[in-house]
Formats: C-alpha cells, structure tokens, sequence
C-alpha cells in the first residue's frame, strides 16, 4: 500500500480511516439525536400544557388518565412526568457527548 502525504498533516490512509469513521458515527449521532428530541419535546410540551399534553396521551395510547380543568393532581403528575423527560433527554444527550463525541472530536479539529 502507498501513502500520499496530503501536506496538511495527513496520510491518505489516515484520511480514508478518519473519513469512514466519521460517516459511521454521523449516522450513529443523528439516530441517537432523534432519539434524544422526542422525550425531550414530548416532556416540554407536558410541563408546558400539562392538560393538553395529558389529554394527548390519553387519546393516543388510553393508559393514561384524561385530564379535567379542575383536576390539579392530574396536572401535577403530568408536569412531574416532563421534567422526568426532559432528565432522561438530557441523559441522553450526556451519554451521546460522552460515549460518541469526545472520542472522536480530536479529529475535527485542525492540527496545530
């Protein structure tokens, strides 16, 4: 195998190597990204609306209680569920940072 130095610090082969591992972890990166916005948009619009967002998950998945305009304890577990969500987003996200990214964010940035 040749190497081709490319005059800014790399090797063809390290640029085909860099190269592939960053499409694999662009693909990896926008299915856990899409994974983290759901409960995080889902939880803001429950600790936002609480009655709205209650009575949509009731409509959609019927195992969770409607919501009445009086019903002050239904909107209180369905606010206490967003910030639940909105922590398990933020997880999320943490974990992507620190399982995904910082390994190998040294490659993106330019050498010195």
């Amino acid at each position: 195998m040749v190497d081709i130095y490319l005059g800014v610090g790399l090797r063809c082969t390290e640029l085909a190597v860099f190269l592939q591992a960053r499409g694999t972890v662009l693909q990896l990166l926008v299915i856990y990204v899409i994974v983290s916005t759901v409960p995080l948009g889902v939880g803001v619009y429950l600790l936002l609306a609480p009655r709205r967002g209650g009575n949509f998950l009731n409509d959609a998945f019927a195992i969770f209680p409607a919501v009445e305009p009086t019903a002050r304890i239904k909107k209180l577990f369905y606010r206490a569920l967003g910030i639940f969500l909105i922590g398990v987003s933020t997880f999320y996200i943490h974990q992507i940072y620190s399982n995904i990214v910082s390994p190998v964010e040294h490659y993106f940035q330019p050498k010195k």
